[in-house]
């Protein structure tokens, strides 16, 4: 009988991946502060949170032009406004750059194993390629086995 000469080489990767969970952001070891960034980044990254910094500006701008409340003591209320949204971004500024870089570290980690995912993956597609090689073979010999016992039939009874 033909035998299928391959012997499976599992890639390294296959059996380390197995044991360890992908990178996640909330793995990074950055302390309160970088937990912190990376929460206020992701908050102030959403489409409610322009939903929140619109209704403020329109709300405070109708309150300014209407004169209710103390916006009627203010005689240049639009300038205030501009003053504390200027004052917002620029505290934001920091906290964002600082919530990227711990979101980034993730990021990249991430990257590193999903490269390594991939370069096992084509380890295991080349191993399949050669399985499948040495599967023709052992099918061509007992192919060529099968037609040489035919023949010899054929001529036994002819």
């Amino acid at each position: 009988m033909a035998e299928v000469d391959f012997v499976h080489d599992p890639h390294p990767h296959t059996e380390k991946r197995k044991l360890k969970a992908p990178p996640m952001v909330a793995d990074e070891h950055v302390g309160f502060n970088g937990r912190l960034a990376a929460a206020i980044t992701r908050s102030v990254g959403t489409m409610w949170a322009v939903y929140i910094a619109f209704a403020v500006q329109v709300t405070y701008m109708i309150l300014a032009t209407v004169g209710i409340w103390f916006f009627a003591r203010d005689p240049y209320p639009f300038a205030f406004l501009l003053f504390l949204s200027n004052i917002v971004q620029l505290l934001l500024m920091f906290v964002i750059m600082v919530g990227q870089q711990v979101l980034g570290q993730a990021s990249d980690k991430r990257a590193v194993v999903t490269y390594q995912d991939a370069e096992a993956i084509l380890h295991e597609c080349i191993q399949m390629q050669k399985h499948l090689t040495a599967q023709d073979k052992a099918l061509a010999s007992l192919i060529k086995r099968m037609e040489q016992l035919e023949a010899r039939i054929e001529k036994s009874a002819g």
